[in-house]
């Protein structure tokens, strides 16, 4: 099997935003080259959600190439060939606003999308997040780095195929339910999930988040009152929070003179310009200044908090 993975990174909510991109090759069911750029968006606009969810900062990329520049070094890996990404409706589109952007004409070549393969093959599975399947899978990477997404997304791909005992991808396209998409000088044909799929994995999912849930205990939480910004991979706003609540502690909407711990995804805190934190963030720290002792965790220290 032969195809290439990518992962794009945006600096804020638009598409042709991309600050890095991540691409692995695979040939007969081996990584064989690793790629990874950083890249200076042509509108050096930094919004705090992406910085917390990739932690890429502006100052990260001021020296960096733009996208067309970055194209030169990258273009070979999309010739003709399968490329693969996980929520592909997304980095497709962030490869052709890019290239719309920048006036570059894009090659030709088909992809599938790995959440969509994903969601169809594990039933059992609770989500088609990237983290969620390869925690399944027993893969462990670093989630929201483009190279080590684009890793992951391989995984998800090699580890279908060897399931079905097959190395063709329209026949596991068929298989699946899910069609191969296309890009070409025309534009583009999405991926999709169409049909019902006719092979499923029977293996029974077993999720670490639960795992962790067991590991903390009763009263974990207890006299602490709980703010979260941003958002969490394993679980939603509303889980967490009630989380919190189960193991003897308040959850917060807002950061106030009682909050005792902000939970943020956001990396490297001490780095962050004020434009780069979220509002919380900045009343937290600005609390913190006045002499209030409010801990910063990130989501793996929040299941972990002893």
């Amino acid at each position: 099997m032969k195809f290439t993975a990518i992962d794009f990174e945006t600096a804020n909510e638009k598409r042709n935003s991309p600050c890095s991109i991540g691409i692995v090759v695979v040939k007969d069911g081996h990584v064989v080259e690793k790629s990874h750029h950083l890249i200076r968006p042509k509108e050096m606009r930094f919004m705090p959600i992406n910085i917390g969810i990739h932690g890429i900062r502006p100052a990260m990329v001021e020296k960096e190439p733009e996208f067309d520049k970055v194209w030169e070094k990258i273009k070979h890996y999309f010739d003709d060939t399968l490329v693969i990404a996980h929520n592909a409706s997304f980095d497709i589109s962030v490869l052709r606003k890019s290239a719309e952007l920048y006036n570059i004409e894009l090659p030709e070549f088909n992809y599938i999308c790995t959440m969509k393969l994903a969601r169809n093959f594990y039933k059992g599975i609770e989500n088609a997040k990237l983290n969620t399947v390869n925690n399944f899978l027993g893969y462990e990477f670093r989630h929201h780095d483009a190279l080590y997404d684009a890793l992951a997304c391989s995984n998800i791909m090699l580890s279908i195929s060897k399931e079905l005992k097959c190395k063709d991808i329209t026949e596991i396209s068929k298989l699946l339910g899910v069609t191969v998409g296309k890009v070409d000088s025309k534009g583009y044909k999405p991926s999709q999930t169409k049909g019902i799929a006719v092979r499923t994995s029977d293996r029974i999912y077993f999720s670490k988040k639960k795992s962790a849930f067991e590991r903390l205990k009763a009263d974990e939480f207890k006299n602490e009152v709980v703010v979260f910004t941003g958002r969490l991979d394993s679980m939603s706003r509303d889980e967490a929070m009630g989380l919190v609540r189960r193991l003897g502690g308040t959850a917060g909407s807002s950061v106030t003179k009682k909050t005792t711990i902000l939970v943020t995804n956001m990396k490297n805190i001490k780095n962050l310009r004020r434009e780069e934190m979220s509002n919380k963030l900045k009343r937290a720290s600005d609390l913190n200044a006045r002499g209030q002792n409010i801990k910063f965790l990130n989501e793996e220290e929040f299941l972990k908090i002893k």
